[in-house]
């Protein structure tokens, strides 16, 4: 390779014979040369007229392997010096100077028409296009260009209509030519753009003023990247995507929550992964990293071997539990929604299937908050679809005003699951049903297993005013008394 290298691209004889120079003839010098430097920058001072074949941008990140390759990040801009089969011999037009190697499907040619214009962000996501038109001071009609994700070379059109954002194709032609419809087709994308923002009823997306940039925020010590972590075995599916079971670095065992960007509004993820961040509890779920740039969206948590606590209470280890352990349970959960409640943070989503357990029968609340990342039409009370009517308060599933309050009548529910040993709640009714039962002053009926003065709890949580409902504390301090009273009879 190397002998290849040096017969046809002589222009790099003095790179070489700085990385190797025992091919020197005894009596040369190395000259201006550091023997210890590593940077190319000499070169490039030494040759300023090297041709620009082409513009190109970086598609993907890409670690050097040796001297004669360029480190490179999605976004950076190149100059094309030579065409080389799978590989292009390219010079960082940005930072630090240097030019080496890059596999040639790691990058797309730009024209200088995008590389100057305000509206054309090159290297960014779909979902980072939507987080940077949500965020302030972009408003309604803000839009950007960006490369596109899935056919490399072509484009993509992101426009904020109000709330929402809408995503355009824009398809390269044979010719160079470009178009989001047929029969609409524009020599350059500034023509393109032109037309929309006349005709922006055709595409029923106005564009009205760029897209303006903002400084990307450093990552924290909380996102990591995709390729430390491993999926290993999937554990389930619910509301908010796929959990699995897999391993960090190849030795600490995780739990993985994979999440669609798709189903998410795009401007509530970020605030709610900060409350992931900053909530710290024994009885909350722990939160290790966070894979948030590109797709799909990593959550990762510390792993609870026995699974999901609805799961749990139906499995033959699960029946087998006695009532004081039961109790237990519901106080453990208590204890974290206590401290959810004083923080101010509303959890959306309280059930059993929520709860994960551990060896020694620990539990610890998961997926608190995320229901805010979640599309509105998700929690509709249309039809019988998988949705969590049946452990939302009625001001919740019918004016989506959640609250503590809330929250509390999802306790309820939680307690009805514990005590019939994971049974779901209004079994045989259809979600439409529940809601006009409820509104009718049902209730659920006290299981078997449920003593008295746990059931008059249970019809606390689920009283009709919210305010008429206890406060977690009240519960936490209620249920622990029953639970230590119970200890001392058994004892």
């Amino acid at each position: 390779m190397e002998e290849f290298l040096r017969k046809h691209l002589t222009f790099l004889t003095s790179f070489w014979n700085k990385i190797h120079p025992s091919h020197l003839p005894s009596n040369c010098s190395l000259g201006f040369f550091d023997p210890e430097a590593v940077s190319l920058q000499p070169d490039l001072d030494s040759n300023p007229e090297l041709p620009d074949i082409s513009l190109v941008s970086v598609l993907y990140d890409f670690t050097a392997r040796g001297m004669d390759e360029l480190s490179v990040q999605r976004g950076d801009k190149l100059s094309i010096i030579k065409e080389d089969g799978e590989y292009v011999l390219a010079r960082r037009l940005s930072g630090e100077l240097a030019m080496g190697y890059v596999p040639a499907n790691y990058v797309a040619k730009i024209d200088r028409e995008t590389a100057s214009s305000n509206w054309y962000f090159s290297g960014i996501t779909r979902n980072e296009a939507q987080l940077l038109l949500v965020s302030p001071p972009n408003c309604h009609g803000s839009f950007l260009i960006r490369d596109s994700e899935s056919s490399p070379g072509e484009y993509s059109l992101s426009v904020r209509n109000h709330t929402k954002i809408n995503h355009f194709r824009i398809c390269k032609g044979p010719s160079g030519s470009l178009c989001i419809q047929q029969g609409h087709t524009f020599p350059s994308l500034e023509e393109l753009l032109t037309f929309y923002m006349v005709n922006w009823k055709v595409i029923q997306s106005p564009l009205l003023q760029p897209c303006i940039r903002k400084r990307t925020p450093e990552k924290d010590e909380w996102e990591r990247p995709r390729s430390e972590f491993m999926l290993r075995r999937k554990l389930g599916e619910g509301y908010f995507g796929e959990v699995w079971e897999g391993v960090w670095k190849n030795t600490l065992p995780v739990a993985i929550k994979v999440m669609k960007q798709a189903d998410m509004r795009a401007e509530d993820f970020t605030k709610e992964i900060q409350n992931l961040k900053s909530l710290k509890h024994d009885k909350l779920i722990k939160l290790y990293a966070v894979c948030s740039m590109g797709e799909p969206l990593y959550i990762v948590t510390e792993l609870m071997r026995k699974g999901n606590l609805q799961s749990y209470l139906s499995s033959a280890e699960g029946k087998e539990l006695r009532t004081v352990c039961l109790i237990d349970i519901t106080c453990q959960v208590a204890d974290g929604m206590t401290y959810l409640e004083e923080q101010h943070v509303v959890h959306r989503d309280l059930a059993a299937r929520n709860i994960l357990v551990g060896n020694n029968l620990i539990c610890k609340i998961a997926d608190f908050g995320l229901a805010r990342i979640l599309k509105d039409d998700v929690y509709s009370t249309r039809g019988d679809t998988k949705i969590p009517v049946k452990w939302t308060a009625p001001e919740a599933a019918n004016y989506r005003t959640y609250s503590s309050k809330s929250d509390v009548w999802s306790y309820g529910i939680l307690l009805y699951e514990v005590f019939t040993y994971g049974q779901c709640p209004y079994e045989g009714m259809t979600n439409q049903e529940t809601i006009q039962q409820i509104t009718q002053g049902y209730r659920l009926p006290r299981p078997v297993t449920c003593s008295p003065n746990i059931y008059c709890t249970m019809l606390e949580c689920w009283s009709v005013n919210p305010e008429d409902r206890p406060s977690f504390l009240d519960l936490r301090e209620k249920l622990y008394s029953i639970y230590r009273r119970l200890q001392h009879s058994l004892s």
